[in-house]
């Protein structure tokens, strides 16, 4: 086993101490500014520190185990404004991209693995995730003046068509999202709609074009389906699912991948035909409700991994990796005759040859284990 704490990202969209529960005594270094993620894992993009004594070391996970070892990343996620529109490569396409940008370029892919994903709310959470009926895109669209070929491909039900429609017009990126919010409200007003649109997700609309002045991301976020989940609920997204978190804190649990393709909402690198094509427009998105949840489980369809929230006591005897971070409160951690304790942002990993382990928390930690 190895106790560790989390590597931080202060990403500008990330909420302003957002994750100083989670930082401890790291909390003062980086207060006052935006705190977006915490990771817990192996990624050389942000490996965790290794916790010796009480205090945080040089070495890090990545030292101690590889990537078959520790194939899960898990972060604590704190938004404060709409991350990129974005889609994660399944594994055949994430191993072509990453030889081909050996090849001849450009740099696309941060390693050669498998993106997919669970969000766990910790706290009330916004986010566009999959698609929205395409008849009610296109009573948003088409009340945008210079889309009206776009919305015409959408309502001959051709998403594809209509992202490439959008987005070949960024040079008017600005005109669009100027007109966003009044034809969000106008297609809620004409009540044809096939659900009506909650407080909530016009803000997102609105905050969207106030954050994302000039960005053709702008436009496209009314193909995209939009959804509140509370405290306890889950969603998981397989690869090739458009999605954008909007706001709230939360738990993420991925495969142990950085690999992300943006369409928009973003100041990186945006590579619009790599994520046309690994976009799945069939696949939806697995909610998990908390009411729906056995004791405490969250197992999505086809998923590399499953959670356990343990709000008191549980046994992990799955013979696989396992990363059972600290939510709130401490928690304690036995395999064996070994025992470790971790404090709040603080996370255990167990590897699969280390057999079971017993966990105790004085408040609630989630364990991420790989199938």
């Amino acid at each position: 086993m190895h106790l560790i704490a989390g590597s931080v990202k202060d990403y500008p969209w990330g909420v302003v101490d957002g994750l100083a529960p989670w930082l401890g005594a790291d909390a003062t270094a980086h207060s006052g500014q935006p705190q977006a993620e915490l990771w817990f894992g192996v990624h050389p993009s942000g490996p965790s520190p290794v916790v010796v004594h009480d205090e945080s070391t040089t070495t890090t996970l990545a030292d101690h185990l590889s990537y078959d070892q520790a194939p899960i990343l898990a972060k604590v996620l704190a938004a404060a404004q709409p991350l990129s529109v974005q889609v994660h490569p399944n594994a055949h396409d994430a191993r072509k991209m990453w030889d081909d940008q050996h090849i001849a370029g450009p740099q696309i892919l941060a390693d050669p693995y498998e993106k997919a994903e669970v969000l766990l709310a910790l706290e009330p959470f916004d986010a566009f995730v999959g698609w929205r009926p395409v008849g009610d895109a296109a009573e948003v669209i088409e009340r945008i003046e210079g889309l009206a070929l776009a919305a015409s491909a959408l309502h001959s039900k051709n998403r594809d068509t209509a992202i490439q429609m959008i987005v070949e017009r960024k040079d008017q990126a600005g005109y669009f999202a100027r007109q966003l919010p009044n034809a969000v409200r106008a297609a809620q007003e004409a009540g044809t709609l096939s659900r009506q649109l909650t407080d909530n997700e016009i803000a997102a609309y609105e905050q969207a074009a106030r954050d994302f002045p000039d960005d053709i991301g702008v436009a496209l976020t009314p193909l995209l389906d939009f959804v509140t989940l509370a405290p306890g609920d889950a969603v998981y997204l397989a690869p090739g699912i458009p999605h954008s978190y909007v706001r709230g804190i939360g738990f993420e649990v991925m495969t142990s991948s950085d690999n992300v393709l943006r369409l928009g909402l973003t100041g990186k690198p945006v590579f619009i035909n790599h994520a046309l094509a690994i976009l799945d427009f069939t696949t939806p998105a697995q909610f998990i409700r908390t009411a729906d949840s056995s004791a405490g489980t969250i197992t999505p369809d086809g998923a590399a991994f499953w959670l356990q929230v343990i709000d008191q006591q549980a046994e992990l005897t799955n013979n696989t990796y396992r990363l059972v971070v600290a939510i709130e409160g401490s928690c304690e951690v036995a395999v064996a005759e070994q025992t470790l304790s971790a404090e709040q942002g603080q996370a255990v990993a167990i590897t699969a040859e280390e057999g079971p382990a017993r966990v105790r928390t004085s408040g609630r930690a989630v364990a991420a284990i790989s199938v």
